[in-house]
């Protein structure tokens, strides 16, 4: 993968302001707000339209601004990637990308745009080169600079193991055509399914906690397995029950934000995205002429990210 070289400015100012600043909390609020939720919405138009997500690998070229994303064999998407920053979790400290000499002017022309809102609003947030900063309070920054500059996303990078690079990505191209008719009774299908499914394992995951020690693992998960059998389409044992935990994964309670979307090589993928950021997206398919679930994913999405707005919460659209 082609990624920025040099990122070793991007670590903390000791004089630098956490975000917000004093003073610049209400004025923000309603920026970030709306560009938060836009992100949101872009996020599972991404995952909907075009597949994003499921994607294996990314390369990204500095000097062209070219981000393609790998979905194996053949297909691949590309996209121009302008640079809003980068994020050292290390000391948490966040570098917008006007003020890294190591990226091209003209590569950093969404960030550059709101860096002068900033300065023309007074929020030192949008202006400040090197911040300390959580990952959450970030990502509302990033939203509002590629919501900003027209962009179609955001797309996260990984540096080095740990350091993120965050694109604003224009794709190439209009969407594939779909949807509509029996995609959409698909889509609506499959969510049902899902449903059902958490609706008839979160009483067995409440019931063992309740029990506490006295509570014999293998009933619970024999109740699971029956359930499983009757939801479940696999050829080996690798999504069986094992385990009866708490908070449950299937608590709707602990989902801040679920979807379904269509996988591009057929069925639906149902997203919950929990609590601290988990995931649970499985895939679903016809089988035998009934949707039964078919995996479970375990790595999808890592590119997109979730803002909440300030004070808010993140629930489905």
């Amino acid at each position: 993968m082609e990624v920025v070289q040099d990122l070793s400015l991007a670590r903390n100012d000791p004089d630098a302001p956490a975000y917000p600043a004093p003073g610049e909390v209400d004025g923000l609020t309603a920026l970030l707000s709306g560009a938060c939720d836009w992100l949101t919405a872009r996020n599972i138009a991404l995952a909907r339209d075009w597949g994003i997500g499921l994607e294996r690998d990314y390369a990204f070229d500095q000097e062209a601004g070219r981000l393609v994303l790998e979905f194996g064999g053949r297909r691949t998407i590309g996209a121009h990637g302008q640079i809003l920053g980068s994020f050292d979790p290390r000391d948490r400290s966040f570098m917008w990308s006007w003020a890294n000499p190591s990226i091209q002017p003209e590569l950093c022309a969404d960030a550059a745009r709101l860096k002068a809102e900033g300065e023309r609003l007074g929020f030192t947030a949008l202006t400040t080169p090197v911040q300390t900063v959580t990952f959450d309070a970030l990502l509302p920054l990033l939203a509002l600079a590629a919501h900003d500059g027209g962009a179609d996303g955001v797309y996260r990078c990984m540096v080095n193991g740990s350091t993120s690079l965050f694109l604003a990505l224009r794709l190439d191209g209009a969407a594939p055509e779909g949807g509509g008719g029996s995609a959409d009774a698909l889509m609506e299908a499959a969510r049902a399914l899902v449903a059902d499914y958490d609706r008839e394992m979160l009483p067995i995951d409440r019931d063992h906690r309740s029990q506490g020690k006295r509570a014999e693992l293998r009933d619970f998960l024999d109740r699971k397995m029956e359930i499983y059998r009757r939801y479940w389409s696999r050829d080996d044992d690798y999504w069986e029950p094992c385990s009866v935990g708490w908070p449950s994964e299937h608590d709707p309670d602990t989902i801040r934000l679920r979807f379904t979307v269509p996988h591009p090589e057929g069925g639906a993928l149902d997203i919950a995205i929990g609590e601290n950021w988990s995931q649970n997206v499985y895939r679903i398919e016809p089988v035998d002429g009934a949707l039964k679930i078919t995996d479970k994913l375990i790595e999808w999405g890592d590119g997109l990210v979730w803002p909440v707005s300030p004070g808010s919460s993140l629930r489905t659209p």
